[in-house]
Protein backbone atom coordinates (compact mmCIF):
# COMPACT_ATOMS: atom_id res chain seq x y z
CA UNK A 1 0.00 0.00 0.00
CA UNK A 2 1.12 3.37 -0.83
CA UNK A 3 2.57 5.98 1.99
CA UNK A 4 -0.18 8.07 3.17
CA UNK A 5 0.36 11.79 2.38
CA UNK A 6 1.24 14.39 4.63
CA UNK A 7 -2.15 16.67 5.86
CA UNK A 8 -4.28 13.75 4.57
CA UNK A 9 -6.36 11.10 6.55
CA UNK A 10 -6.71 8.58 3.89
CA UNK A 11 -5.31 7.11 0.96
CA UNK A 12 -5.92 8.81 -2.52
CA UNK A 13 -8.48 7.22 -4.59
CA UNK A 14 -8.98 7.21 -8.30
CA UNK A 15 -12.39 8.48 -7.73
CA UNK A 16 -11.16 11.32 -5.49
CA UNK A 17 -9.23 12.12 -8.55
CA UNK A 18 -12.44 12.14 -10.50
CA UNK A 19 -14.34 14.26 -8.55
CA UNK A 20 -11.96 17.25 -7.73
CA UNK A 21 -11.58 17.41 -11.63
CA UNK A 22 -14.91 17.60 -12.29
CA UNK A 23 -15.06 19.99 -9.20
CA UNK A 24 -12.05 22.18 -10.99
CA UNK A 25 -14.01 22.52 -14.18
CA UNK A 26 -17.31 23.62 -13.10
CA UNK A 27 -15.16 26.30 -10.84
CA UNK A 28 -12.54 27.12 -13.52
CA UNK A 29 -12.29 28.95 -17.13
CA UNK A 30 -9.25 25.86 -17.89
CA UNK A 31 -9.58 22.62 -17.85
CA UNK A 32 -7.26 21.38 -14.66
CA UNK A 33 -3.66 19.91 -14.54
CA UNK A 34 -2.14 17.91 -12.87
CA UNK A 35 -0.43 19.96 -10.44
CA UNK A 36 -3.56 21.88 -9.49
CA UNK A 37 -5.31 18.74 -8.72
CA UNK A 38 -2.11 17.75 -6.37
CA UNK A 39 -2.46 20.93 -4.79
CA UNK A 40 -5.99 20.57 -4.03
CA UNK A 41 -5.96 17.12 -3.11
CA UNK A 42 -2.54 17.25 -0.94
CA UNK A 43 -0.95 14.72 -2.80
CA UNK A 44 2.52 15.55 -4.64
CA UNK A 45 1.75 14.91 -8.67
CA UNK A 46 2.93 11.32 -8.79
CA UNK A 47 0.30 10.11 -6.59
CA UNK A 48 -1.66 11.40 -9.09
CA UNK A 49 -0.04 9.22 -11.87
CA UNK A 50 0.20 6.09 -9.50
CA UNK A 51 -3.70 6.62 -10.54
CA UNK A 52 -4.28 7.98 -13.86
CA UNK A 53 -1.61 7.67 -17.04
CA UNK A 54 -2.42 11.07 -18.01
CA UNK A 55 -5.11 14.05 -17.99
CA UNK A 56 -6.70 12.69 -20.52
CA UNK A 57 -7.64 9.44 -19.04
CA UNK A 58 -8.91 11.94 -15.64
CA UNK A 59 -10.81 14.22 -17.66
CA UNK A 60 -12.58 10.92 -19.34
CA UNK A 61 -12.97 9.58 -15.49
CA UNK A 62 -14.71 12.91 -14.63
CA UNK A 63 -16.56 12.67 -17.69
CA UNK A 64 -17.84 9.10 -17.07
CA UNK A 65 -18.83 11.15 -13.83
CA UNK A 66 -21.67 12.97 -15.66
CA UNK A 67 -22.58 9.91 -17.60
CA UNK A 68 -22.92 8.38 -14.05
CA UNK A 69 -25.24 11.74 -12.82
CA UNK A 70 -27.42 11.45 -16.41
CA UNK A 71 -27.96 8.23 -15.62
CA UNK A 72 -29.25 8.52 -12.65
CA UNK A 73 -31.64 11.17 -14.14
CA UNK A 74 -33.36 9.41 -16.36
CA UNK A 75 -34.02 7.13 -14.18
CA UNK A 76 -36.08 9.46 -12.23
CA UNK A 77 -38.05 10.34 -15.76
CA UNK A 78 -38.91 7.40 -16.88
CA UNK A 79 -38.96 4.47 -14.21
CA UNK A 80 -38.00 1.64 -15.26
CA UNK A 81 -36.36 2.18 -19.16
CA UNK A 82 -36.91 -1.57 -20.09
CA UNK A 83 -41.25 -1.50 -19.73
CA UNK A 84 -41.44 2.55 -20.54
CA UNK A 85 -42.39 3.40 -23.93
CA UNK A 86 -39.13 2.72 -26.06
CA UNK A 87 -39.51 6.25 -28.00
CA UNK A 88 -40.20 8.21 -24.80
CA UNK A 89 -36.83 6.19 -22.73
CA UNK A 90 -34.98 7.84 -25.61
CA UNK A 91 -36.21 11.19 -25.65
CA UNK A 92 -35.41 11.31 -21.63
CA UNK A 93 -32.38 9.85 -22.25
CA UNK A 94 -31.16 12.25 -24.51
CA UNK A 95 -33.00 15.42 -22.17
CA UNK A 96 -31.00 14.11 -18.85
CA UNK A 97 -27.88 14.01 -20.82
CA UNK A 98 -28.18 17.45 -22.14
CA UNK A 99 -29.34 18.90 -18.72
CA UNK A 100 -26.20 16.90 -16.82
CA UNK A 101 -23.79 18.12 -19.08
CA UNK A 102 -25.08 21.76 -19.10
CA UNK A 103 -25.05 21.84 -15.56
CA UNK A 104 -21.09 20.72 -15.91
CA UNK A 105 -21.00 22.47 -19.63
CA UNK A 106 -16.48 22.87 -19.32
CA UNK A 107 -16.30 19.46 -19.10
CA UNK A 108 -19.15 18.53 -21.84
CA UNK A 109 -16.66 19.24 -25.00
CA UNK A 110 -14.82 16.23 -23.65
CA UNK A 111 -17.89 14.03 -24.16
CA UNK A 112 -17.12 14.08 -27.53
CA UNK A 113 -14.04 11.97 -27.40
CA UNK A 114 -14.39 8.50 -27.78
CA UNK A 115 -15.89 6.51 -24.74
CA UNK A 116 -13.94 4.49 -22.91
CA UNK A 117 -15.07 0.95 -22.99
CA UNK A 118 -16.41 0.63 -19.55
CA UNK A 119 -18.97 -1.44 -18.01
CA UNK A 120 -21.57 0.97 -17.62
CA UNK A 121 -21.01 2.17 -21.60
CA UNK A 122 -21.57 -1.34 -22.38
CA UNK A 123 -24.32 -1.43 -20.57
CA UNK A 124 -25.66 1.58 -21.88
CA UNK A 125 -25.06 0.81 -25.28
CA UNK A 126 -26.84 -2.24 -24.25
CA UNK A 127 -30.19 -0.84 -23.37
CA UNK A 128 -30.11 1.45 -26.94
CA UNK A 129 -29.68 -1.75 -29.10
CA UNK A 130 -32.99 -3.04 -27.03
CA UNK A 131 -35.00 -0.13 -27.38
CA UNK A 132 -34.01 0.25 -30.85
CA UNK A 133 -35.18 -3.33 -31.17
CA UNK A 134 -38.81 -2.61 -29.45
CA UNK A 135 -39.00 0.22 -31.82
CA UNK A 136 -38.80 -2.49 -35.07
CA UNK A 137 -35.16 -1.86 -35.91
CA UNK A 138 -32.02 -4.83 -36.07
CA UNK A 139 -28.67 -4.82 -37.48
CA UNK A 140 -27.38 -1.87 -40.19
CA UNK A 141 -31.03 -0.33 -39.57
CA UNK A 142 -30.15 0.12 -35.99
CA UNK A 143 -26.67 1.21 -36.06
CA UNK A 144 -27.95 3.72 -38.49
CA UNK A 145 -30.44 5.13 -36.06
CA UNK A 146 -28.10 5.15 -33.47
CA UNK A 147 -25.97 6.91 -35.62
CA UNK A 148 -28.48 9.89 -36.20
CA UNK A 149 -29.71 9.98 -32.44
CA UNK A 150 -26.13 10.19 -31.28
CA UNK A 151 -24.90 12.78 -33.38
CA UNK A 152 -28.03 15.27 -32.74
CA UNK A 153 -28.11 14.69 -29.08
CA UNK A 154 -24.17 14.81 -28.43
CA UNK A 155 -23.94 17.53 -31.07
CA UNK A 156 -26.48 19.87 -29.90
CA UNK A 157 -24.77 18.85 -26.18
CA UNK A 158 -21.40 19.90 -27.19
CA UNK A 159 -22.89 22.96 -29.22
CA UNK A 160 -24.76 24.57 -25.96
CA UNK A 161 -21.86 24.04 -24.11
CA UNK A 162 -18.96 25.88 -26.55
CA UNK A 163 -21.14 28.52 -26.97
CA UNK A 164 -22.03 29.01 -22.98
CA UNK A 165 -17.99 28.65 -22.57
CA UNK A 166 -17.66 31.20 -25.59
CA UNK A 167 -20.45 33.51 -23.59
CA UNK A 168 -18.34 33.57 -20.52
CA UNK A 169 -15.16 34.22 -21.88
CA UNK A 170 -16.19 36.95 -24.57
CA UNK A 171 -19.27 37.89 -22.95
CA UNK A 172 -22.59 37.15 -24.60
CA UNK A 173 -24.51 39.64 -26.74
CA UNK A 174 -29.05 39.75 -26.76
CA UNK A 175 -29.24 36.77 -29.03
CA UNK A 176 -30.64 39.83 -31.52
CA UNK A 177 -29.21 38.66 -35.15
CA UNK A 178 -31.81 41.12 -36.63
CA UNK A 179 -31.37 42.44 -40.74
CA UNK A 180 -30.71 46.58 -41.17
CA UNK A 181 -34.23 48.24 -42.05
CA UNK A 182 -33.20 48.96 -45.65
CA UNK A 183 -32.46 45.19 -45.50
CA UNK A 184 -35.81 43.74 -44.32
CA UNK A 185 -38.00 45.96 -46.37
CA UNK A 186 -36.62 44.16 -49.69
CA UNK A 187 -37.26 41.16 -48.07
CA UNK A 188 -40.61 41.65 -46.11
CA UNK A 189 -42.29 38.19 -47.26
CA UNK A 190 -39.81 36.61 -45.42
CA UNK A 191 -39.93 38.99 -42.40
CA UNK A 192 -42.42 35.83 -40.10
CA UNK A 193 -39.31 33.44 -40.59
CA UNK A 194 -36.67 35.36 -40.28
CA UNK A 195 -38.12 36.96 -36.87
CA UNK A 196 -38.69 33.45 -35.91
CA UNK A 197 -35.27 32.00 -36.61
CA UNK A 198 -33.53 35.81 -34.53
CA UNK A 199 -36.18 34.69 -31.67
CA UNK A 200 -33.94 30.94 -31.29
CA UNK A 201 -30.09 31.45 -32.92
CA UNK A 202 -28.57 32.14 -29.44
CA UNK A 203 -31.48 30.07 -27.30
CA UNK A 204 -29.23 27.79 -25.87
CA UNK A 205 -27.31 30.81 -23.84
CA UNK A 206 -30.42 33.15 -23.34
CA UNK A 207 -33.41 31.14 -22.80
CA UNK A 208 -32.42 27.40 -22.02
CA UNK A 209 -36.16 26.59 -21.17
CA UNK A 210 -37.29 27.51 -24.27
CA UNK A 211 -34.27 25.92 -25.88
CA UNK A 212 -34.73 22.40 -24.12
CA UNK A 213 -38.50 22.81 -25.38
CA UNK A 214 -37.34 22.96 -29.21
CA UNK A 215 -34.03 20.16 -28.50
CA UNK A 216 -36.91 17.59 -27.00
CA UNK A 217 -39.67 18.57 -30.14
CA UNK A 218 -37.17 18.19 -32.73
CA UNK A 219 -35.77 15.05 -31.17
CA UNK A 220 -39.26 13.31 -30.98
CA UNK A 221 -39.68 14.08 -34.43
CA UNK A 222 -36.74 12.24 -35.69
CA UNK A 223 -37.27 9.59 -33.30
CA UNK A 224 -40.89 9.08 -34.52
CA UNK A 225 -38.95 8.27 -38.47
CA UNK A 226 -37.09 5.87 -36.55
CA UNK A 227 -40.25 3.73 -35.81
CA UNK A 228 -41.85 4.61 -39.37
CA UNK A 229 -38.30 2.84 -40.87
CA UNK A 230 -39.04 0.13 -38.86
CA UNK A 231 -42.73 -0.95 -39.76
Amino acid sequence: MTRLARNRDTHLTPEEIAAEALRQFDAGATAPSIRQLATALGVAPSAIYHHYPSRAAIYQAGVDLVWAEATGDVVELIGDPFTADPAEVLIAAAVASRRTFMRHYRIAPYASATPAGSGMMANVLALVASLLERLGLEGEEAASAFHTYALFTFGTIVFAATRQIAHDELGGGDGSFRSAPGEREARFSQERTRDAIDGVIDLSAIDPVRDEELFTAGLRRLIATFGAAGR
